[in-house]
């Protein structure tokens, strides 16, 4: 079985939550991940929508352009959900 889009929400939301916490350093990634997890308790499908609007950026090249295909990679990853986590949690210290 293939799978339509390159990160699986799981693997998605594990992915982007390792880069939210790699923008506090070391001593400070507990608190990170309190507020992360406080987001969560209020709003538990905050991540999952994140991944539909990478997805939905995936399937629309016509809009996105071709860029859009790399969507999953490490560096849209930072520039788009983890940089959304971090204007509502806070993190470049």
């Amino acid at each position: 079985m293939t799978k339509k889009y390159l990160l699986t929400y799981e693997e998605y939301e594990k992915k982007v939550t390792e880069l939210f916490l790699k923008l506090y350093p070391q001593d400070k990634q507990d608190m990170g991940m309190e507020r992360l997890n406080e987001l969560l308790e209020e709003d538990s499908q905050f991540i999952e929508g994140l991944y539909e609007h990478s997805c939905f950026m995936y399937d629309n090249p016509k809009i996105f352009g071709d860029t859009c295909k790399k969507v999953f990679g490490d560096y849209l990853l930072r520039a788009i959900p983890v940089n959304t986590l971090n204007m509502l949690l806070g993190g470049c210290f």
